[in-house]
This record gives structure tokens, C-alpha cells and sequence, in this order.
């Protein structure tokens, strides 16, 4: 009886680690995030490690992850970068830029929300 209750207390246990440490990955990465920039296609911050004490300078790149589909910033592809200008961020988590429209003519102004898709994972920017 004593090898069940602590097989099962420790399933528990298990699962509530996993729980806590997935609940560093559902973005929102500007929650724990400070000094927040944005430099071409690259975002830098400042994030949180997983000790929440410790911060830590971190980027990614977010061309692989974001598209320009005919003026607007879409997570539906990628290469964004190549047909934006004046990219920047509006507010701590919301990207915006100018980007060409299909006709190749004319830009939009258009914004994405970062937090969507970008966690910070141990004090590390990550997509997901």
C-alpha cells in the first residue's frame, strides 16, 4: 500500500513540475522581459531567468517567423524584413513596420502582437 501512494504522489509531483515549466512557454514574453528593442529583425531584451531574480540579455531574430502578406505583418511565413522599412515596436510587445503591398507600390502601416509567439524560456527569447 506505502509503494502506491508514493508511486502516485510522485506522478503528482511530476506532474506538476511539467505544469510549472510549461508555463514559462506560452509567450508573453514582455511580462518578464525589461529593456525591450527592436534593431531590423532582431528583438533584444532583458528577460527573467527561471530563478526570477536573475536577468539575463537575450535576442532572436524574428525573420524566420513572421511574413509581410500584401501590407500586413502575418505568423504565416516568413522574410518579413526583406519588403518592411521603419520597423520598431509599439509599446513593449506589439511590432510594427511599413510594408510593401503586393502591387509593389504602395506600403501599409501595419502591427503584430509579439506575445503571441515569443516566450521567454529561462531567461531566453524563444518562438514558439
Amino acid at each position: 500500500m506505502l509503494k502506491i501512494c508514493v508511486t502516485f504522489l510522485c506522478a503528482i509531483f511530476l506532474s506538476f513540475n511539467l505544469a510549472i515549466a510549461n508555463a514559462w512557454a506560452t509567450g508573453q514574453f514582455s511580462q518578464t522581459c525589461e529593456n525591450i528593442t527592436v534593431e531590423g529583425s532582431t528583438l533584444t531584451a532583458d528577460c527573467e531567468k527561471a530563478d526570477g531574480y536573475t536577468l539575463s540579455t537575450t535576442s532572436i531574430d524574428l525573420n524566420p517567423y513572421i511574413a509581410n502578406l500584401d501590407g500586413t505583418l502575418s505568423w504565416d511565413g516568413d522574410k518579413f524584413a526583406l519588403t518592411c522599412n521603419n520597423v520598431g515596436l509599439a509599446g513593449k510587445s506589439r511590432l510594427r513596420a511599413e510594408c510593401e503591398r503586393a502591387d509593389g507600390e504602395t506600403y501599409l502601416g501595419t502591427y503584430i502582437n509579439l506575445d503571441e509567439h515569443v516566450a521567454n524560456i529561462d531567461g531566453k527569447l524563444k518562438f514558439e
